[in-house]
């Protein structure tokens, strides 16, 4: 079993990177060379955006060791930091849209962006959605446009398609009224900190401390944005970041369990167990 490997937007090999925006043809995403380090067709981590869009046949692609099923119309996203690998056995056709945060931030408007981010709030969802009036439309005037050499204009002309492609995706989602900007951002936060501090503590009231805010408010804010209490969220997040590791490295359920925040392998395995319903050797050797 090898470690996992991270594919960077500067890597991935697209012909277009300069500006954090690329438009590529399914197809040819699996014409590159094939290697042990990048294989689309095997569970690699990425640290950008995408968008895959299914045009012709059917797929079922793997996000995080959970099979989705698409048809001919269907959007799939997947946020960075996920886990992904392509169907191989299947025969269909389609885009890729991939862009970075940074080419969000930088081009998009704070309003749009609020909007368009909601549908990659966090890692632990998977966002898929239907055909949409318009999307053949968009896809084919912004891959004309990518084919002119607009210099300096180009990276906002396409933010600005994304952006419409985008938006009429979310015009699909769950009501979104009740959005606010201020709860959303102390959401982003958690996220932010549970990723970052998950192996050192699993107590949620230590975010809530960090957060500013209070238990209560935090699991208010956490139900509205991810449908999880803070502490699900919490041990869903770390159950996560396990299987990433007992899907692609070697490494003893011993040490996983060290990585992420436990001194005894024991209370890890209950642990895991309780969240997701198999031990974690059970778990390995599905992927097997």
């Amino acid at each position: 079993m090898n470690d996992l490997q991270t594919v960077t937007f500067d890597t991935a090999g697209y012909k277009e990177k300069e500006f954090g925006f690329q438009l590529v043809k399914m197809e040819d995403v699996f014409s590159f060379a094939p290697t042990k380090s990048k294989n689309p067709f095997i569970s690699h981590r990425i640290n950008f955006f995408t968008v895959l869009i299914l045009t012709e046949g059917e797929m079922v692609h793997e996000v995080d060791f959970v099979k989705c099923k698409m048809t001919k119309g269907d959007c799939l996203f997947i946020t960075k930091g996920q886990i992904h690998k392509f169907d191989e056995s299947s025969q269909y056709k389609g885009y890729g849209i991939i862009f970075t945060e940074e080419f969000m931030l930088h081009h998009m408007s704070p309003s749009a962006y609020s909007k368009i981010n909601f549908l990659y709030s966090h890692n632990l969802s998977i966002s898929r959605f239907k055909d949409f009036d318009g999307r053949d439309i968009i896809i084919n005037a912004l891959k004309y446009e990518l084919s002119i050499d607009h210099g300096s204009i180009k990276s906002d002309i396409a933010a600005s398609f994304l952006t419409v492609l985008l938006l009429k995706v979310q015009l699909n989602t769950k009501n979104t009224s009740g959005f606010d900007e201020d709860d959303y951002s102390r959401f982003l936060q958690f996220q932010e900190l549970v990723e970052s501090k998950y192996m050192f503590t699993r107590a949620t009231k230590a975010y809530a401390n960090l957060s500013g805010i209070s238990y209560k408010q935090l699991n208010t804010i956490c139900m509205k944005y991810a449908q999880k209490t803070a502490k699900d969220y919490i041990s869903h997040y770390i159950v996560l970041e396990a299987k990433r590791q007992l899907a692609t490295t070697n490494h003893q359920v011993k040490q996983i369990a060290y990585d992420c925040g436990f001194k005894e392998a024991t209370n890890f395995v209950k642990f895991f167990k309780k969240v997701a319903g198999t031990t974690p050797l059970e778990f390995r050797n599905t992927r097997i």
